[in-house]
């Protein structure tokens, strides 16, 4: 770029030839206004004098009076200062790009003002080997890009050149890579529409920078392919009616001292050889720019002797090109390379001469850099700081506009719960009144129903002592009826059995009248819990039934133990247990086949927890698990065909909670029946 004139440079920017059509058309934002005027055109009429001074004065005028943007008058400063060398001045300038805000790119000459700025800082950060800065500068300029409705500024070519070769010299191959690669498609994307001169030269700078930072990297496997295609756009170069000797001459110096490098490196000298003498058959190489580079490729062969002599040229290169300043650049690009030419070319006069300008000028150079550094890390803080400040901003917007956004939402959840609960309110009263009168009906019914079961238990027990009494007592009315002596004792026992059986059935009635009417008995007996087994053992008769074997099983401190109780109430409702375990453990409770031997039944006592616990258990039947509850329930038979009225349990758990007991069936056991009942200490 700083072969062309400035003028075609501004002429170049306003129409955006450098590579940026194809990505004009994917950007539309800016195509209402351009943004250039009166002052743009006195700027250009101004750079055909080459008057820098001058130049730096109108731009500044312009800004001032707010004839030009700022970020247009960095632009044009950042171009006067790089053609007049004054390097630093521009970085101080590009400093300023991160000042630049969103809304400060207005119109394209503001857009593309700050794409070229941003270009051209990023390769003068990746000049100066300061990668991690120039990947940072690239990423916040695409940020602000992006922000303002320009997509494509890391799609580049040159922009993924850079990033990449940032990347390749922090170690992040893989990334680089595909910048690269990036890159390259952007090449071609460009070439489609717009291959004249021009862009094949720029194209071929791009492809050779890549090339150069893999030889840099020492990876040179990776820089053949870069120079092939080179080889490509060279050939594409030459082949144009209207090709540029400048370009082609440009183009050959670069791939001919790149080939001649990698070749060398690779150990194929006589290669190396060729590519570097048609390296020195062009004019490019004969100009005081390229001391370096021939310098570099002669020193690596070991002629230092020529080396040296094209060494002699740096000072007038130096001065030409603006490398005045004393600092550490130019100690480390220039000065060091020539003081080891010296050295190996055996010049040690020259060599001292170059020592002792390093070491005079060493010390300003620091400090030189320090200030740079200083006034780099300030800018750095500045623009995180700004950054930060927004972000802050942003949040706190955001924040503000979720908690108005929670506010509504939240009286919206109020106000559609209030309506809820009250239709839920509604729903419920209505659904509470049906379900009352659904279970009112199903309580009338099954009083019914209980009613007349409990009539047709009652009559079916009491009928059968009562035709069993009324039978044997006609046998005995009879006249003239003729009876053993073991027959009428066999008659007797019936009797006395079947009136005992509506004895029972009487007592339980009355069981049961009372345990309703009354809440609770009254507790004043003492007795200890061994009593209260043995009375209901005799109560219940079990001592005495032939189909079972009983055992009566006391824990420890069972008979010492003394527990104040209501006596009476205790013994019937263990002993209505224990007469269940009997009726269930006979031979007639099976539908089936009864088990072979005698059942058992057991009674434990026991002492745990405060509590007296009364097991019995029983081989019996037993009850389904999901009948546990059901079982305690009045007039409830499993087997309708079993004899019984189904009060018995019902009377004994309503004992035992009067008693502030409880009766449970433990569904845990499953050889017959357990159930358990507890009694306060």
């Amino acid at each position: 770029m700083a072969k062309l004139s400035i003028k075609l440079i501004f002429i170049t920017f306003a129409l955006a030839a450098l590579g940026s059509c194809e990505q004009k058309k994917q950007h539309t934002n800016y195509e209402s206004a351009d943004g250039y005027n009166k002052a743009d055109s006195i700027i250009s009429a101004i750079s055909d004098e080459r008057d820098w001074p001058h130049f730096l004065t109108v731009v500044d005028s312009f800004e001032e009076a707010g004839d030009i943007s700022r970020v247009k008058a960095i632009f044009y400063k950042t171009v006067a200062y790089n053609l007049m060398g004054q390097y630093r001045a521009s970085q101080k300038l590009y400093n300023k790009l991160s000042d630049i805000s969103v809304k400060e790119l207005l119109t394209e000459a503001d857009l593309e003002s700050y794409i070229y700025s941003s270009k051209d800082y990023v390769r003068m950060l990746c000049d100066m080997r300061r990668y991690d800065r120039a990947l940072r500068q690239a990423r916040n300029a695409d940020h602000k890009l992006r922000a303002a409705g320009y997509h494509t500024f890391t799609d580049h070519q040159d922009i993924a050149q850079m990033i990449g070769e940032c990347q390749l010299c922090l170690g992040q191959n893989a990334e680089a890579m595909q910048n690269f690669d990036k890159s390259l498609k952007a090449i071609k994307e460009r070439l489609k529409t717009n291959n004249g001169p021009l862009d094949l030269r720029e194209c071929q700078k791009t492809m050779n920078a890549i090339a150069t930072v893999y030889m840099r990297r020492g990876q040179y496997k990776e820089v053949i392919p870069w120079i092939l295609r080179q080889d490509t756009l060279y050939a594409q170069a030459l082949k144009q009616p209207n090709a540029d000797s400048v370009y082609l001459d440009e183009m050959k110096a670069e791939i001919s001292y790149t080939r001649a490098m990698q070749a060398h490196a690779t150990g194929h000298i006589y290669d190396a050889e060729q590519a570097f003498a048609d390296y020195s058959s062009t004019a490019t190489s004969k100009q005081a720019g390229s001391l370096i580079n021939s310098c570099r490729y002669l020193m690596a062969t070991r002629r230092y002797q020529e080396a040296a002599k094209n060494m002699t040229q740096l000072d007038k290169f130096m001065a030409e090109s603006g490398y005045t300043e004393a600092d550490l650049e130019n100690i480390g690009r220039f000065m060091i390379p020539k003081f080891h030419v010296n050295l190996l070319a055996g010049h040690r006069d020259s060599a001292l001469q170059v020592a002792t300008q390093i070491a005079n000028v060493y010390d300003s150079a620091l400090i030189r850099q320090k200030i740079i550094d200083a006034d780099l890390l300030a800018t750095v803080y500045d623009t995180e700081g700004k950054e930060r400040q927004i972000a802050e901003q942003r949040a706190e917007l955001s924040q503000q506009r979720m908690l108005w956004v929670l506010g509504v939402g939240l009286v919206f959840i109020i106000l559609l719960h209030l309506y809820l609960v009250q239709r839920r309110k509604a729903y419920k009263k209505l659904s509470d009144t049906n379900k009352q009168l659904i279970e009112a009906n199903e309580r009338a019914e099954e009083s019914e129903r209980m009613k007349s079961k409990f009539i047709h238990q009652i009559s079916h027990e009491v009928r059968t002592p009562l035709n069993v009494l009324s039978g044997f007592t006609q046998v005995l009315a009879a006249p003239d009826i003729e009876i053993s002596a073991e027959e009428l004792q066999s008659i007797s026992k019936k009797i006395v059995e079947n009136s005992e059986r509506i004895t029972r059935l009487v007592d339980k009635m009355l069981d049961l009248s009372l345990v309703n009417a009354r809440a609770g008995a009254d507790c004043t007996d003492k007795v200890s819990p061994a009593d209260i087994a043995y009375q209901a053992a005799q109560q219940a008769g079990i001592t005495q039934a032939t189909h079972l074997d009983f055992n009566l099983k006391l824990g420890a401190r069972t008979s010492q133990i003394v527990i104040t109780t209501h006596l009476k109430s205790a013994v019937k409702a263990l002993s209505l247990l224990l007469d269940n375990a009997q009726k269930f453990t006979h031979p007639l409770a099976y539908k089936g086949k009864a088990p072979e031997g005698k059942a058992s039944v057991v009674l434990n006592v026991n002492i745990d927890d405060q509590k007296v616990i009364f097991s019995v258990e029983d081989t019996g039947i037993g009850v389904p698990a999901d009948q546990a509850e059901n079982i305690f329930t009045e007039f409830v038979q499993l087997d309708e065909y079993t004899d019984g009225t189904g009060i018995g349990l019902s009377i004994a758990r309503s004992l035992a909670r009067n008693l502030k007991g409880d009766i449970v069936l433990d569904t845990t056991y499953t050889v017959g029946a357990r159930f358990v009942m507890q009694l306060p200490l």
